[in-house]
């Protein structure tokens, strides 16, 4: 494996791939670990459009990093003769996390480096840790279509109106109440963390500033309400919903597709009739479950995630 890419989930940022980063990239012999911040999260650009913020751009932002990372490589690469190719004639191996909601970007990148040509990166390895799919570990929001937008001048008139007083009623109210709960609050992060460890004990100081961190950005809470919009108002661009998403990249010929998960997940509750399910629906699935802890077992447990990870891999 060339590179290990990883995307992290709800609420967190790429800090929160940092305890296990280091020793992951060495364990699978890759040459480079490389994360970047979701958009609406951590310290990533907030821009204004909504589709900036769905999982395919995100994977658009890790497509153009891994190039660019790729490009800087290369001058420093020995070779004995041409480049060396894997049995898919892409050039490089690649090792793809995705934590909770990051598990559908994850999917999305794998699908991406496997059928187009401009990619030249084999999704070898697919890793979703706890992951936050509808269909398969959450409920179905059903299939969604796109309306046509009207471009008469009174929906143009109406669609102003609404933003002007969405901006007013709604937008400014939230941004205020957020930032008052989260600066006004030192124990607001620990609280909401205890509930995502399996063990709160287990919860450390520098577990909470890994989070707390990125709200000292400023407009954080802009891109937060961003994130949120998009997902209610902008149906994902991908044809295929997370289910058939997992079921195509579980499908690929020279790909392991694993999924590890905690016992005392009470986020993403895959215990049980969850991991049976997926078992059953996606036999080629290896299911790693982590006994004890929560819906963040690599940050959790870094020395138990690598050992899991090992024997599967």
């Amino acid at each position: 494996i060339d590179a290990a890419y990883l995307h992290h989930g709800f609420g967190a940022s790429s800090l929160s791939w940092l305890p296990v980063l280091p020793s992951l990239t060495k364990q699978l012999g890759a040459r480079v670990g490389v994360a970047h911040d979701s958009v609406g999260f951590g310290f990533t650009d907030r821009p204004q459009s909504l589709e900036a913020y769905s999982a395919e751009a995100n994977v658009g932002i890790g497509l153009e990093l891994l190039n660019d990372d790729d490009d800087a490589a290369k001058p420093t690469v020995e070779s004995s003769g041409e480049n060396e190719k894997s049995e898919t004639g892409k050039d490089r191996n690649i090792a793809i996390f995705g934590h909770s909601m990051g598990a559908k970007a994850a999917l999305i990148m794998a699908l991406a480096c496997s059928k187009r040509e401009d990619v030249r990166l084999n999704p070898s390895l697919v890793v979703l840790v706890a992951p936050a799919l509808e269909g398969v570990s959450l409920p179905s929001t059903g299939s969604s279509t796109k309306k046509k937008a009207s471009n008469n001048k009174i929906s143009q008139l109406l669609r102003s109106i609404w933003v002007t007083w969405r901006k007013i009623f709604l937008d400014y109210p939230f941004r205020y109440g957020l930032r008052r709960l989260v600066g006004g609050s030192p124990n607001f992060w620990r609280k909401g963390l205890a509930s995502a460890w399996g063990d709160p004990k287990r919860l450390s100081d520098s577990d909470v500033l890994r989070f707390q961190w990125p709200s000292i950005g400023m407009g954080w809470e802009q891109g937060l309400l961003n994130l949120v919009r998009s997902k209610l108002s902008s149906p994902s661009k991908s044809v295929l919903d997370d289910g058939e998403l997992l079921q195509q990249v579980s499908s690929l010929p020279n790909t392991k597709v694993v999924i590890i998960y905690g016992s005392r997940d009470r986020i993403v509750k895959f215990e049980g009739s969850v991991a049976e399910k997926v078992k059953k629906e996606f036999p080629t699935v290896h299911i790693v479950r982590m006994e004890g802890l929560g819906h963040d077992p690599y940050e959790e447990d870094v020395d138990g995630f690598l050992r899991e990870l090992k024997a599967v891999v």
